[in-house]
């Protein structure tokens, strides 16, 4: 059994073994054909979202109360190697995914219920920031209409507060993965694994230190270096260094800026 993404408009096979071949279509790509031109990317991408509402029509239309298009697709920035991102609201209980292909696209479908959708647009960290510049494709009673006002609503308001606590909690996790990068020095291979998920997590650790919503993976270096021009220049050169050595003292600059307004945690000896 394929565990690979549905092929929408993939070729049926009769009961008699044969296979029918699809009728022609001058708008699919072949192997010789030249690279699309950007009108012909967008009238494939244009056709590619056509087809998944078709398909999402067609298999939830009982219970479907809105289809969103998020993502590049919904900001017109797609490139050759963007998927295309649909929340599909859906009356009742439901949090699942799916993946479909459609034309040379991969289609990443979420489906989630209606109600749960509005109650995660007010506790999601990352919910109000892909509905920011999201469209309605489709909607039963302005149910998608509805979402995307409540969570442009949230992401004005701004991500919550830390307290005290949980910044302790962020310290301690970003400083483990430190720790375990310097413990592994004698493995470079291991250490600079563990390296980067130290990035990883002190960049994240920065947007909810500094009350910002995340951005983009490639707006992190940009719009951290914006926000604070010393921990800009020190992930710069964390990313840039070549010896271990380099990085691992930059990243423990990194963690001395980042942290250093918070306590460490309570001694109980």
């Amino acid at each position: 059994m394929d565990d690979g993404p549905i092929e929408l408009g993939a070729p049926q096979i009769p009961s008699d073994g044969s296979a029918v071949a699809p009728p022609a279509d001058p708008l699919l790509p072949t192997d010789t054909a030249p690279a699309p031109a950007k009108d012909d990317s967008a009238s494939e991408s244009a056709q590619v979202i056509a087809k998944a509402v078709r398909y999402v029509k067609a298999k939830r239309g009982g219970d479907l109360a809105a289809v969103i298009l998020a993502g590049s697709a919904a900001r017109d920035a797609m490139t050759s190697h963007s998927d295309v991102d649909l929340l599909v609201l859906v009356l009742g209980a439901d949090n699942s995914h799916e993946l479909v292909r459609v034309l040379s696209r991969i289609v990443e479908i979420r489906y989630l219920g209606a109600s749960e959708a509005e109650e995660q647009v007010n506790t999601s960290p990352r919910l109000p920031i892909i509905l920011r510049k999201a469209r309605v494709l489709y909607e039963l009673e302005a149910a998608g209409s509805q979402l995307l006002q409540k969570a442009h609503a949230r992401f004005r308001q701004g991500p919550p507060s830390l307290t005290i606590h949980e910044k302790i909690r962020l310290r301690a996790t970003v400083l483990h993965w430190l720790g375990k990068a310097e413990d592994q020095q004698a493995d470079p291979a291991i250490a600079r694994h563990l390296l980067s998920l130290f990035l990883d997590e002190a960049m994240s650790a920065f947007y909810q230190l500094r009350g910002f919503w995340p951005a983009s993976p490639v707006e992190h270096l940009r719009f951290i270096s914006q926000r604070d021009h010393v921990m800009g220049e020190f992930l710069q050169q964390a990313f840039t260094a070549t010896d271990l050595a380099d990085q691992l003292a930059t990243a423990r600059r990194i963690a001395d800026h980042l942290l250093k307004d918070i306590p460490a945690p309570a001694r109980i000896d």
